[in-house]
């Protein structure tokens, strides 16, 4: 079912609406996420999650007072890590033309490629729709509408 009737233009939508409605959506994603939460923590104790964070010798994330210095750690080499890979990226590639633009085929070339004749090759590069019927021998004509 296409949904032609809804209208999508973000760019005429005034900025505090749209930050609005970014701002509604992540509390709602989080609101979805969090009544999972206890699913997956029932899924962790099944397989055994919290004994392996035990027998690994750490400690609980509330217990733990510097637990916050190392995920904040981590953020900072991935934000790193990541800004530094798209600005490799974007000093490699801004600006340039990767893909070649396709040559124009004369009439004599494309004829032979359709496997039909230069007249009717001059008839469907003349119209912008064209009507295609093969003979029973295989041949290819275009028929006038």
């Amino acid at each position: 079912m296409k949904a032609e009737f809804i209208i999508n233009r973000p760019h005429r939508q005034p900025h505090l609406q749209r930050t609005l409605f970014t701002l509604i959506t992540m509390v709602a994603w989080t609101l979805w996420i969090s009544l999972w939460l206890p699913v997956l923590t029932l899924i962790a104790w099944l397989l055994g999650l919290e004994s392996a964070y035990q027998k690994l010798g750490l400690m609980h994330p509330l217990q733990a007072a510097d637990n916050l210095s190392i995920v904040l750690s981590i953020a900072v080499i991935c934000v790193l890590s990541m800004g530094s890979w798209s600005q490799y990226n974007r000093l490699r590639f801004a600006g340039k033309q990767r893909r070649r633009g396709n040559r124009v085929l004369d009439i004599e070339e494309m004829a032979p490629a359709l496997a039909a004749s230069v007249e009717t090759a001059k008839q469907l590069r003349a119209r912008q729709r064209s009507v295609i019927s093969f003979a029973p021998d295989g041949r290819m004509s275009v028929d006038v509408e």
